[in-house]
């Protein structure tokens, strides 16, 4: 079978692109180029740097059935991205006979060929539940290009169980029409980091004496303000020393979080080191004393399973998939309440059963999110796709013949 995936989200840049759906999106490729099937791929990405990249962290065996396509656009001007999708992608997948077409991003081409089985993946959806987050401009392409495509799509992957119940009740998808398919958990997070290297990481940062990390993109849904709260109580109330690292890419409407910062006077208690390396990303999760979530809304919320993989305690949100992600091991509160959420994390901090259980059960949650269920389980969707479309077509072509 021929298969398109539309990769174009896939970056490599030191920004808060680099971030949750290109993630994914890597993630899937990798998995592919180690279990392709008995399919062809053909992969549109953004640029020869892309594709290049991709082709020395993939195995090699499994690249004659995979071709990767260059397109070339401004990350800067995502606008062109949205052009070349919507009016050039539709003509390539004719020429190339492809018969299914997955967009790990929530949008599919208007003009799909007839022949060709869509399958999208919808990551969240944020824009109906908390559209004041989002810019003005995101608001709107979602409106309209995500919700066509959730209701034209032969097959929608949802990355947990809460974002297909949200697709259900908010976007009419039917339950039949929806499955759910989670996000791999990268190999890299269950290597062991020694004792020494955490040290030494610690110490290049000034954080000797432990931190508090939150890893994500700085952004309003991220709810970083009302943890900036339950730090600083955290800090006068319970009387912890450790500082807090609030590491990521900034992404929009950040301002605030600095502001706030600041007028809580935490000053140099709160680390902001920007976007860091996948490599680095590895030693911050590992190194830490705790990891903090606060998010109000996730459509999975990888970073809360990561650093469980990594066997850190994790506080969390009890609201959306973040209790999925969880999975019953994360300290889960109101995420509004900075009350609860600095009492959560001073438990995380010192509860040593807590602890040791998150240390002991770490690989079960590497395994529960593996590359390989992830990439098993979307093939089969691929075929499940391919079927459902032909025969929807050969039903409408009988009508037809009557």
């Amino acid at each position: 079978m021929r298969i398109a995936i539309n990769a174009q989200l896939l970056s490599y840049s030191n920004t808060y692109r680099n971030g949750g759906i290109s993630r994914y999106i890597r993630h899937l490729l990798t998995a592919l180029a180690r279990q392709p099937g008995e399919h062809e791929y053909t992969v549109f990405v953004n640029g020869q740097e892309t594709v290049d990249r991709l082709t020395q962290e993939q195995d090699t065996a499994a690249q004659a059935q995979i071709e990767y396509v260059p397109v070339n656009w401004p990350e800067h001007r995502p606008v062109s991205r949205v052009m070349w999708e919507q009016r050039h992608l539709p003509t390539l997948l004719r020429q190339r006979r492809i018969q299914v077409f997955h967009s790990p991003a929530n949008v599919l081409p208007e003009m799909l060929p007839r022949e060709c089985a869509g399958v999208v993946t919808l990551h969240d959806l944020a824009f109906l539940r908390y559209p004041e987050v989002l810019t003005r401009a995101k608001r709107l392409y979602h409106r309209i290009f995500t919700m066509r495509s959730l209701r034209r799509a032969a097959l929608v992957i949802s990355v947990s169980n809460s974002t297909k119940k949200d697709a259900i009740e908010l976007a009419g998808i039917a339950p039949e029409q929806i499955q759910t398919v989670y996000p791999c958990i990268d190999e890299r997070f269950s290597n062991v980091i020694t004792n020494e290297a955490k040290q030494t990481f610690r110490q290049k940062y000034g954080l000797s004496g432990g931190y508090l990390l939150y890893l994500g993109t700085l952004e309003p849904r991220k709810n970083i303000t009302t943890l900036l709260e339950a730090y600083r109580e955290l800090r006068e109330v319970y009387h912890r020393e450790e500082k807090l690292a609030l590491v990521g890419g900034k992404g929009w409407l950040y301002d605030e979080i600095f502001a706030k910062a600041q007028s809580l006077g935490l000053g140099s208690a709160v680390l902001f080191p920007g976007y860091v390396s996948n490599e680095e990303q590895l030693l911050w999760y590992h190194g830490a004393s705790a990891f903090a979530y606060p998010s109000l809304y996730e459509g999975f919320g990888l970073p809360v399973a990561e650093s469980l993989a990594c066997g850190v305690p994790v506080v969390t949100s009890n609201v959306s998939s973040l209790p999925e992600s969880g999975n019953d091991l994360a300290l889960t509160v109101d995420p509004l309440d900075s009350h609860a959420m600095a009492a959560a994390l001073q438990q995380a901090l010192t509860d040593e059963t807590l602890r040791q259980r998150c240390a002991e059960l770490a690989p079960s949650l590497s395994q529960r999110f593996s590359a390989q269920t992830m990439v098993q389980q979307t093939i089969a969707l691929y075929e499940q796709a391919a079927a459902l479309r032909q025969a929807r077509w050969q039903k409408r072509d009988a009508a037809f013949a009557r």
